[in-house]
């Protein structure tokens, strides 16, 4: 099975950095609330199927806020 949504990490210089993909938008989201746990910032899930992006912004109190 494919995993089509894949999850980066917002760096500081503007770049992106890969972590992993995901097999669906639930599985990438609740993976990115994990991961905010010890490195809160933003993330950007990537659909390969469609191209659609989604940011995800955290903060360092691990509340989230989705903006599409």
């Amino acid at each position: 099975m494919t995993s089509p949504f894949d999850i980066f990490q917002a760096e500081t210089n503007g770049c992106v950095l890969w972590l992993e993909s995901a097999t669906t938008i639930e599985q990438a989201k609740a993976r990115v609330q994990e991961l905010a746990v010890h490195a809160p910032g933003e993330y950007l899930l990537f659909n390969q199927r469609t191209g659609d992006k989604l940011v995800v912004k955290t903060d360092n109190i691990n509340h989230s806020r989705l903006f599409e």
